[in-house]
C-alpha cells in the first residue's frame, strides 16, 4: 500500500475512534463541551480523510499527466499570521486595546506573506 492510500485510511480511523469515544463520553458524563469537542475532533479527522482520498482519486486518474504543483517556499509569515491573529482575537476577548498590536502584527504579517508569494519565480 503506498503512503497516500495508507494516509486517508488513518484519518477515517481517527475520525471514526472520535466519533465513538464522544459517544462513550456523552452518555457517560452528559457534559456538552467536552462531546462538541470530540465531535469536532471527529468532523475534523473526517475532513481530512475525504481530502486526501479525493487527492488520491485525481493522481491516480492524471498518471500520464506531469502537472507541477504549487508549493509555497519556506517561511516564518504563517507563524506571524498565526500569532497575529491569536493577539487579535485575544484582544477582542480582554479588550479592544490589545486587540490593536495583534492586528497590526496580521496585517504586517499578510502583506509579507503575499509579497513574497509574489516574488516567486
Amino acid at each position: 500500500m503506498n503512503e497516500a492510500g495508507f494516509s486517508w485510511k488513518m484519518f477515517a480511523g481517527i475520525s471514526v475512534f472520535m466519533a465513538v469515544i464522544g459517544t462513550v463520553y456523552w452518555f457517560a458524563s452528559y457534559e456538552p463541551a467536552g462531546t462538541v469537542m470530540l465531535g469536532l475532533a471527529a468532523a475534523l479527522a473526517g475532513l481530512c480523510a475525504v481530502y486526501l482520498r479525493v487527492e488520491l482519486g485525481r493522481a491516480d486518474t492524471s498518471e500520464g499527466h506531469d502537472e507541477e504543483q504549487y508549493l509555497p517556499h519556506s517561511s516564518l509569515w504563517p507563524f506571524g499570521i498565526g500569532v497575529g491573529a491569536l493577539l487579535a482575537v485575544n484582544g477582542a476577548i480582554v479588550g479592544f486595546a490589545f486587540a490593536i498590536p495583534g492586528v497590526v502584527l496580521l496585517m504586517f504579517a499578510v502583506v509579507g506573506f503575499v509579497g513574497q508569494s509574489r516574488r516567486r519565480a
